[in-house]
């Protein structure tokens, strides 16, 4: 359940890479949570570029750039952050992040949790 009060960290940060060439998209990294959450803190330490993250309940999905099509993604702007709800991750229930991004080599930050 969203919460209305500061963001609370409530498991492991998890850093998601798209190693290569723009527009790339990375594996799927895992993330758990130390308790049952739905909420995820999301930051981009591109000074330049988006990123764009899609988080999903199995490791079998695509991301994909928002480009002359819709995309299922969450752009995240340049040395930037966002705070969504998503799926719910737990301890014994994993969630699995991809991110895609407009430079080589991109990468956020993802840490789950409760707040805004």
């Amino acid at each position: 359940m969203a919460n209305n009060i500061a963001f609370q960290p409530m498991g492991k940060t998890v850093k998601v890479v798209a190693t290569g060439a723009a527009n790339t998209e990375s594996a799927a990294f895992t993330i758990t949570a130390d308790s049952p959450v739905n909420q995820y803190y999301i930051s981009n330490d591109n000074v330049n570029n988006f990123a764009y993250v899609r988080i999903n309940a199995t490791n079998l999905f695509n991301v994909a750039l928002p480009d002359t099509v819709a995309g299922y993604c969450l752009a995240i702007p340049p040395y930037g952050f966002k705070v969504f709800t998503n799926i719910q991750v737990g301890p014994t229930a994993n969630v699995y992040a991809k991110v895609i991004g407009d430079a080589a080599n991109t990468s956020v930050y993802i840490t789950p949790g409760e707040g805004l």
